[in-house]
């Protein structure tokens, strides 16, 4: 699963680094004094940034400076307080560093990689963040300022920190494979020249990432002999484990469930608020005496993670690669007709999100997008930006609006002006051009008589392709 934190300001992103993403107190399994972040992200290959992350860089980065050279690339905003309109006292945010993107991997896969020993499954999960944090880099967007539209870049720089416990409860840090993705604040334009990200990109894309990370898993888990079941959220969960032991290796979700149920609160909000109100101090164990404890929990539910990797080690790839293509085309095809049944359009990253979770391990990321890409090339799809249509669906709307045109202007309106004031108020969740159609329909009488002639010719969604 992905979340996305909301904007760190320069000194957490800073502070973050030195006692949190880095820090190697928590992280049993990893066994040296620092966590070293890796790059990722055109940005950072443009400016020659490689291998682990050094302090500095992060500093600087996080002030809006280039790494190298210390340049100031974006404007940096000093805090200031302010009286609002009911003379409150308010402090801005001083610089925006950028954001936190937690890949968090499965309860069962963390008890595989980790109290089961399998260090192919812990590079599955690298692997599969570094495919989601591209995909998610494809979005990004500058902010121009002004009445100006956003502009996709499709440049970053981003700071991965991969951790291997979670908080402790009761002094007992539970195994827990999750990778820390620091997406910095800045991005460059084709002229050369650098702006801040504009995040609302970033958070729509938070769902499309999730299902990237989680299908590249199941792929690769099943190439490497696992069999998988559908958990919570649709994340890939390796089978061979109890209900009992992966409650007991999740204390700190159970923490974080009792606060929200106790307050009376649920969503992802609430839940990343209750995640910082419940933590619980750091412990002074050693490596060993943490595993030791690990160990004594794994033995009380009969070493499940050991039998797991064994069984898996024996059988090898149980995946029938030959059929990815077959499988690709079948979870774009559901995506599409799921989508396309109410909607003329689609969000490019919501059909191949829900396509990915159709297939999930079936077909991978590459094999999902490259069925999808054909089948802009062959007309059957038709992109306009981010956005996606149906050749159906464009001679179905076209058809609709020319049978609204014949029937213009022969019958009075069916609302009156107050019915149809007291129709827009009602409206507010429509976007603006479904507005304006609906209200068209409403105040031409003639619209919808020249509509009823044609209800049983025109359906109301587009006629299916015949290829599954």
């Amino acid at each position: 699963m992905v979340t996305i934190s909301r904007s760190l300001s320069a000194s957490q992103a800073q502070a973050y680094h030195r006692s949190e993403f880095t820090s190697s107190e928590q992280n049993y399994y990893t066994q040296s004094n620092q966590i070293k972040g890796q790059w990722q992200g055109r940005l950072a290959a443009q400016w020659g940034l490689t291998g682990d992350v050094t302090e500095e860089q992060f500093a600087q980065l996080a002030n809006g400076q280039h790494p190298e050279t210390g340049e100031q690339m974006i404007r940096h905003r000093e805090s200031f307080e302010y009286k609002n309109e009911r003379g409150e006292m308010v402090k801005t945010m001083e610089h925006r560093a950028g954001w936190d993107a937690t890949f968090s991997a499965p309860k069962s896969v963390s008890l595989t990689a980790l109290v089961g020993g399998d260090e192919r499954v812990r590079e599955a999960h690298r692997a599969s963040v570094r495919i989601a944090v591209d995909e998610l880099e494809r979005y990004v967007q500058a902010r121009l300022g002004g009445n100006h539209p956003a502009e996709t870049t499709g440049k970053w720089a981003a700071a991965k920190f991969e951790h291997d416990s979670a908080r402790p409860v009761d002094g007992y840090s539970a195994p827990q494979l999750h990778t820390h993705a620091v997406f910095f604040n800045v991005t460059e334009m084709e002229d050369g020249s650098t702006r801040a990200v504009q995040p609302r990109e970033l958070y729509k894309s938070q769902q499309y990432a999730t299902a990237a990370y989680q299908s590249e898993l199941a792929s690769r888990l099943k190439a490497l002999g696992y069999a998988l079941d559908t958990g919570k959220n649709g994340a890939p969960e390796i089978r061979g484990y109890t209900k009992e032991y992966l409650e007991a290796s999740s204390p700190r979700s159970q923490q974080i469930k009792a606060h929200l149920e106790a307050q009376g609160l649920e969503g992802a909000g609430p839940a990343q608020i209750a995640a910082h109100r419940t933590r619980d101090a750091k412990v002074a164990l050693s490596p060993e005496e943490m595993l030791a404890k690990h160990q004594k929990v794994a033995a009380a539910f009969g070493n499940q993670s050991h039998y797991v990797v064994e069984q898996a080690r024996n059988l090898g790839t149980q995946q029938d690669r030959t059929d990815l293509a077959k499988h690709a085309q079948e979870a774009v095809t559901w995506s599409r007709d799921r989508h396309m049944e109410r909607e003329a359009v689609v969000d490019e990253r919501e059909l191949l999100r829900d396509a990915l979770r159709r297939s999930m391990g079936e077909a991978t990321l590459a094999e999902v997008k490259a069925n999808l890409d054909a089948r802009i090339r062959n007309g059957e799809f038709r992109r306009a930006g981010p956005m996606l249509t149906t050749r159906e669906m464009i001679d179905l709307e076209r058809d609709n609006i020319a049978a609204m045109r014949a029937g213009r202007g022969r019958y009075a309106p069916i609302a009156s002006e107050p019915e149809v004031e007291r129709m827009r108020k009602s409206l507010a969740h429509l976007s603006g051009s479904q507005r304006i159609a609906l209200e068209e329909i409403v105040t031409s009488r003639d619209q919808v008589i020249g509509l009823q002639g044609t209800a049983t010719a025109q359906p109301n969604r587009a006629p299916r392709s015949p290829v599954r």
